[in-house]
């Protein structure tokens, strides 16, 4: 694989960690964000 392809592939990679990371610091993945009715209906 050329080092180009590793290079996107790293830098895809983490990107997605930095976005995971600014959801969870963001309280996007906050469990207050979802009502009791919709935690039931997920059941």
């Amino acid at each position: 694989m050329s080092r180009l392809a590793k290079l996107l592939i790293a830098l895809f990679i983490a990107a997605g960690c930095i976005i995971f990371a600014t959801a969870l610091a963001g309280g996007l993945m906050d469990d207050s964000a979802f009502t009791p009715e919709a935690k039931q209906a997920a059941h």
